[in-house]
């Protein structure tokens, strides 16, 4: 129950977090690109940086390749 209430919660922040987005996009000659940059949220993904990015791909290259 406790689970369900906080993710309740959080969606409406995101709702809240949302309508602030559309209204500092319209108003405002610059800023942020995503709703998650104007404001972060517990719960949301976090972007992993370039490096972090070409450290997987080297590793997922050195698995065994699966037949079928």
């Amino acid at each position: 129950m406790a689970e369900g209430y906080n993710e309740k919660k959080i969606d409406h922040y995101r709702q809240t977090r949302m309508l602030m987005f559309t209204m500092v996009r319209v108003w405002a000659e610059k800023g942020p690109k995503t709703p998650e940059e104007l404001w972060p949220l517990p719960g949301d993904k976090e972007k992993i940086t370039e490096e972090e990015t070409k450290s997987l791909l080297e590793r997922f290259a050195k698995l065994p390749k699966l037949n079928g």
